[in-house]
């Protein structure tokens, strides 16, 4: 007697530790939202509402895109995705550009700067700094404000530090364009006046400032006076409050460069280099988007070749790439009518920077 109640107790302890481990992990179907591959996060869409999911180092994030139907395992005590299945028969939607003619209002409209989960928007309209946001990927930048004169805005990763272009004037001297920057504490609170990036002033005409994720690295271009200025850079600084180490700046493209090109934009990971290559006298300021690489951030000089920009083959012409690997999509200026001086903001949707 006594044993027997003992094998049944020891069954029903199985049996009910059986259904906790099966109770911990639990599947949700969802769309995919936005991916973030180097912090190992995923946000989705389920039933009206987006949840941010952190996944396991295990699961394979790169080849998600926003707008996929997928099945997540997620472990209750882990707070955790184990597990990641696609619903879509593994493919992936094709590629397009599309003019955002949300934005596209007025004069001129160029050089997009995107935030890292792809739902903010900075960008240049009528020498000014604007801004706009929008819910998620399937619907268009609304909420659009003017924030201050300025143009080329880059924006680091937590979005409380910007560095734009603007032309200095002491006294009755044009200085040229120089490099400003804004920073704030928060998101809710507004970007505040910019003020000069005084270390860099000597260096000459300075534009199209890109900053690294984490706001230590600053990609630039010079435009002289001088030759030995002239050419794409980049300058370090050790934190948010330290001034740029000018001492050691250095190129990023040989020179001179055998190749024209202007608005350099590196990639999150510090990889690669997307370039406006200027070599056609009919497409004006425009050209075509060149992809450079590095094998590592410790080398100084991006000297791989990898592709040029196209969709269905064809070759894309603009100006101002800047690419988020969490939406898949690549935003850039071209012109939007046969108007002279016609330019607006584009993006490729489900576009793969890695292929």
């Amino acid at each position: 007697m006594y044993r027997i109640l003992t094998i049944t107790c020891f069954a029903m302890i199985f049996f009910l530790a059986t259904s906790i481990a099966q109770a911990e992990v639990v599947s949700i179907e969802a769309t995919v939202k936005s991916v973030d591959p180097q912090n190992n996060k995923i946000t989705v869409e389920r039933k009206g509402k987006t949840t941010e999911f952190d996944v396991s180092k295990n699961t394979d994030l790169s080849k998600l895109k926003a707008g996929q139907k997928v099945t997540l395992s997620y472990h209750l005590d882990l707070e955790t995705v184990l597990k990641i299945e696609t619903t879509q028969n593994g493919s992936s939607p094709s590629s397009k550009a599309i003019a955002l003619d949300e934005l596209n209002i007025g004069s001129s409209n160029f050089a997009p700067w995107v935030s890292k989960d792809g739902l903010s928007i900075y960008w240049t309209r009528d020498d000014s700094i604007w801004e706009a946001q929008r819910k998620n990927v399937d619907e268009p930048f609304q909420k659009q404000s003017r924030l201050f004169d300025g143009f080329m805005p880059s924006v680091s990763e937590d979005g409380l530090y910007m560095v734009l272009c603007r032309p200095l004037k002491i006294g009755n001297k044009d200085m040229g364009r120089k490099l400003f920057f804004s920073t704030r504490n928060n998101l809710m609170s507004n970007f505040p006046p910019p003020r000069e990036i005084r270390e860099l002033r000597d260096m000459g005409i300075l534009m199209t400032p890109c900053l690294s994720p984490d706001g230590l690295s600053l990609y630039l271009s010079c435009y002289g006076p001088a030759d030995n200025q002239k050419g794409h850079w980049v300058v370090t600084r050790e934190t948010r409050s330290s001034k740029w180490d000018i001492a050691k700046i250095h190129r990023i493209l040989p020179h001179p460069n055998p190749i024209p090109s202007t608005t350099p934009f590196v990639t999150d990971d510090g990889l690669s280099l997307l370039l406006t290559k200027r070599t056609n006298k009919t497409h004006g300021a425009f050209g075509e988007i060149l992809v450079l690489r590095r094998d590592s951030t410790k080398d100084k000089i991006f000297s791989i070749f990898q592709k040029q920009i196209e969709v269905d083959g064809e070759l894309i012409i603009g100006r101002f790439p800047r690419y988020c690997p969490a939406t898949h999509e690549l935003f850039f200026s071209a012109p939007v009518t046969d108007e002279k001086d016609s330019e607006g903001i584009w993006c490729i949707k489900n576009y793969d920077l890695s292929k």
